[in-house]
């Protein structure tokens, strides 16, 4: 199926993504690396160059607001700005994304979890890119349920470690519905729900 931008004059293909797909081509455009997200396109999906770099001129990088003016309040998906007339494809973000990953950096506290070789250690960040995009299925996150990334912990915030984030019952459901993670986070009782392994530079974690 073709749409039209009233803003360029540009037909565009509607474009059918998996998770991990709509993932990766919307990551590379958010960090502005939209060469890349160009050559994926046109490798996975047998697009022509042309063709695929007027699909990305028309993926705006923050999920509300238009790539070519200043409107905010675009509300689904393959839509038309209200103001300029422009074609946006508005990918909602993944629900393992950024805001979920800052939100459970300030949740880790390794105080109180009785590792001397632990204590003082404080996360700088966790990647919401995992290791395999695949992961990011939801028949990955119902069978396997789990996903492997990356953070940056330790007594500086910056040592490189595997992390393993285990789903529980809550956090599937809200994974399959396209909710928010952000309520599976548990608080408090952190013996519970984290795992850390300084040694190996290995941390699991467990949400609800």
């Amino acid at each position: 199926m073709r749409l039209n931008c009233k803003k360029c004059g540009n037909e565009i293909n509607e474009l059918n993504l998996t998770e991990e797909h709509k993932f990766e081509i919307w990551g590379m455009v958010k960090q502005d690396l939209k060469l890349f997200a160009i050559k994926k396109i046109i490798d996975d999906f047998g697009f022509s160059h042309k063709e695929a770099k007027t699909i990305v001129a028309h993926i705006n990088s923050e999920y509300g607001k238009c790539n070519r003016c200043n409107n905010d309040e675009l509300d689904s998906e393959n839509t038309e700005c209200q103001k300029c007339g422009a074609f946006n494809y508005n990918f909602k973000e993944p629900v393992f994304n950024s805001e979920f990953c800052s939100h459970l950096e300030w949740k880790l506290d390794f105080d109180d979890l009785g590792i001397v070789n632990a204590k003082g250690f404080w996360c700088d960040g966790v990647d919401c890119f995992p290791n395999d995009l695949k992961s990011l299925s939801k028949e990955n996150i119902e069978q396997n349920k789990s996903i492997v990334t990356r953070a940056w912990i330790g007594k500086g915030g910056q040592g490189i470690y595997e992390m393993k984030i285990k789903f529980g019952k809550q956090a599937i459901e809200n994974y399959k519905k396209g909710l928010s993670l952000i309520e599976c986070i548990p608080e408090g009782e952190y013996k519970n729900w984290i795992k850390i392994e300084p040694e190996n530079n290995r941390i699991e974690v467990s949400l609800k």
